[in-house]
């Protein structure tokens, strides 16, 4: 069974503003499960006849009810799955008692089921939410001329929202990117955005894609696909243009330069997976961007620690990772990345309902780099896979985290794929730290502070162990109450922003191998002393 990190794009964290990759969260972690077909299908054919929204219900509550992080309640969630179902129609109307689910339309009763007695059980709550949904299709105009998909995003969505923060639907479209951010597919390995006066602008051109070898440009105004025009068009129409299948060929139009020229290049899709990882020599610093953790992350980090390597050679004095506002990704390349600094031992755990959710992940390749200086960079959208890594870095005592307090998203998600080609994703597992900690809703907390150091250049022993006793409280708990998470958060309260200072404090550090060693030495004995 595959699981990831969700990516918080589309919850909570917001992605950047009017930017997609065009290049087109556990390799292959799409885990399809087949339901029974329902007793009833969709009732117009004019409108998404191929959709059976009652499959889609049964094959998810299936996966709530053998999956979930906790267990269910469905008598609720069913409620809520029906009545967002019939939420286009005013008229249809579900009322509850101890023993029945009544559907009426108008205030005359259509149909009554009794209601199982157990109400964790996903299937026979999945079954009876599905003959209702049947027999309410028969009788509204309303949901017969609704589109199957609207109809079963809105009945998803409610699910959901009964689950957890982190558990959510994604639309077959939104599943495609899903899919594409994670494993990559056919495409001309472009990031493009859409600006203010809705023009369609290259953001980033990836290195040895089509794209690139063609001559596209960062800064190039996109006027058209294969001569369609795509002035006015959406964001998400244009991607969906510039993929499609691996070596079938896609013209460009292009704007550029000043004064304008206009170029049409030609060239063949090939597979490409979003870029994740960016080098940046800096002095005798390697500073490397994580902007994510898709399939490529680990190949790509070591690729680009190996040319810093090269270009800087032995007198590198260490690695900045930056992974601020970082959302996360796949389980797996958060193991991995982690392994290439970590020698042997443990790097996160799991716990959760399902068995095989419970997990200890651990190292044992020795670590390429374990005795390379690091400094990871966080901030308050720093999320999922990156709190990974920076939990178990920080604990293991391989490097000092700089910023502000992380997002707080400790728990791994797994991703049905339903028989509609959209996805429930669902928590079902948390995480924990080598310590023992968990920092879902809390986050993990940097070892200095960014906001509370006004000159780098005096960043002194004292300032660093100014935290040491609160990061020791915040190791030693186990179960914190929201009160004691909110006060917790508050000693370095989690920002947005990616201050210069972060940089010129990690690069302090690494230049003063005694205070870098004062810092990683006082955090790990605060852990210990658990």
């Amino acid at each position: 069974m595959g699981v990831l990190l969700i990516p918080l794009f589309r919850v909570a964290l917001p992605r950047a503003a009017g930017a997609l990759v065009a290049a087109a969260l556990v390799a292959s972690c799409a885990t399809s499960t087949e339901a029974p077909r329902a007793a009833a299908s969709v009732r117009n054919p004019s409108v998404a006849a191929d959709v059976n929204v009652e499959r889609v219900i049964l094959q998810a509550y299936r996966a709530i009810g053998d999956r979930h992080l906790f267990e269910p309640d469905f008598r609720t969630i069913s409620t809520e799955t029906y009545r967002g179902f019939a939420s286009v129609d005013p008229a249809m109307s579900l009322e509850t008692s101890d023993g029945a689910f009544t559907v009426k339309r108008d205030g005359r009763e259509v149909m009554r089921r009794n209601t199982p007695g157990d109400p964790a059980d996903g299937r026979a709550w999945g079954g009876m939410l599905a003959e209702l949904m049947a027999g309410s299709l028969d009788v509204s105009p309303a949901l017969q001329q609704t589109d199957r998909q609207a109809l079963i995003r809105e009945a998803m969505t409610a699910t959901a929202k009964q689950l957890d923060r982190a558990s959510r639907y994604a639309d077959p479209d939104e599943a495609r990117d899903n899919r594409f951010q994670r494993d990559g597919g056919g495409g001309v390995g472009i990031t493009v955005e859409r600006t203010e006066d809705k023009k369609i602008m290259i953001r980033a051109v990836q290195d040895g894609s089509p794209a690139g070898k063609a001559g596209l440009q960062v800064g190039d105004q996109i006027l058209s696909i294969d001569g369609d025009a795509m002035v006015d068009r959406t964001l998400n129409d244009v991607v969906s243009r510039l993929r499609g299948a691996v070596g079938a060929p896609v013209s460009i139009t292009v704007l550029r330069g000043a004064p304008a020229v206009e170029l049409t290049l030609g060239m063949k899709r090939s597979r490409i997976v979003p870029t994740t990882v960016v080098y940046e020599r800096r002095g005798d610093v390697a500073l490397i961007h994580l902007s994510g953790f898709n399939s490529a992350t680990t190949d790509n980090l070591k690729a680009a620690m190996d040319k810093a390597r090269a270009e800087i050679g032995k007198d590198m004095a260490g690695v900045i990772i930056d992974m601020r506002s970082n959302r996360g990704g796949l389980l797996d390349q958060a193991q991995t990345v982690s392994e290439l600094f970590i020698g042997n031992g443990t790097i996160f755990s799991t716990q959760g309902r399902h068995p095989e959710s419970r997990r200890t992940y651990k190292s044992s390749n020795g670590g390429k780099t374990a005795d390379l200086p690091i400094v990871v960079l966080m901030n308050g959208g720093s999320a999922s896979a990156a709190e990974i890594v920076a939990a178990a870095l920080q604990d293991r005592g391989r490097a000092v985290v700089v910023g502000s307090t992380s997002y707080g998203k400790g728990t791994v998600q797994t991703v049905v794929r339903l028989a509609n080609e959209g996805e429930l994703i669902l928590t079902w597992s948390r995480l924990q730290a080598p310590s023992g900690y968990t920092w879902n809703e809390l986050g993990v907390l940097p070892n200095i502070c960014t906001s509370k150091i006004t000159d780098p250049g005096k960043l002194s022993t004292t300032s660093v162990d100014s935290g040491q006793g609160t990061l020791m409280r915040w190791h030693a708990l186990r179960n914190p109450t929201p009160q004691e998470i909110a006060d917790l958060r508050k000693v370095c309260p989690p920002g947005d922003s990616s201050p210069q200072r972060d940089i010129e404090i990690a690069t302090r550090l690494l230049h003063d191998r005694n205070l870098y060693s004062h810092a990683v030495q006082a955090a790990t004995q605060q852990v210990a002393r658990q």
